[in-house]
């Protein structure tokens, strides 16, 4: 029966002594910025001075209540809210349909967050690109006309196929590209 005892007081002080004494250093305080249908952010599509406008004020909310890490979403559907060579930058931000912009989100989200002291991460959606309308509205810009081989619909809606080797490597050129064109604090 002893013995019992002092194995049930060896694991539990080994058990104690496996917990730091003390919290770490920093806390992670993130939010998720939605971007994908105009969710947290953009509500204003066609107005980038507005567009700019609420993104401080929702960065200097997530100052105010203490967060210190945004998760910016920079991917949905195939389109991007970065200047990228490889997906059309989002209806959302270019008036009028896909394309290139002379405001790019990400370089001025990672900006502000900096200024203030948040830690700025690069959020993906990496898989979905969209129902049927979406996708033809894209035209010759979707990736399910781009790229077909990489692609499967799937009950009305268009995927990167996972199960394709190449659909990796699609993904991390995006990857790539905002790690060396974006002073991001992680990517997702």
């Amino acid at each position: 029966m002893n013995k019992i005892y002092v194995m049930l007081i060896a694991c539990l002080l080994q058990t104690i002594s496996a917990f730091p004494s003390e919290p770490p250093a920093t806390e992670v305080r993130a939010v998720w910025l939605t971007t994908n249908y105009g969710l947290d952010w953009p509500h204003n599509k066609t107005d980038v001075s507005r567009q700019k406008k609420e993104l401080i004020a929702i960065l200097d909310n997530l100052q105010r209540h203490h967060f210190n890490t945004v998760l910016f979403q920079v991917r949905a559907r195939g389109e991007v809210f970065y200047d990228s060579k490889i997906e059309p930058m989002s209806s959302l931000i270019v008036s009028g349909g896909y394309g290139r912009s002379a405001f790019d989100p990400l370089a001025f989200v990672v900006e502000e967050c900096h200024k203030r002291g948040l830690e700025c991460h690069a959020w993906m959606v990496t898989y979905p690109l969209g129902g049927n309308k979406h996708v033809r509205n894209m035209g010759a810009k979707s990736l399910v006309r781009k790229e077909p081989a990489l692609v499967k619909k799937y009950k009305g809606e268009w995927f990167l196929d996972p199960g394709n080797p190449r659909t990796d490597n699609y993904l991390l050129s995006l990857v790539k590209e905002i790690v060396t064109g974006y002073d991001v604090d992680g990517i997702h």
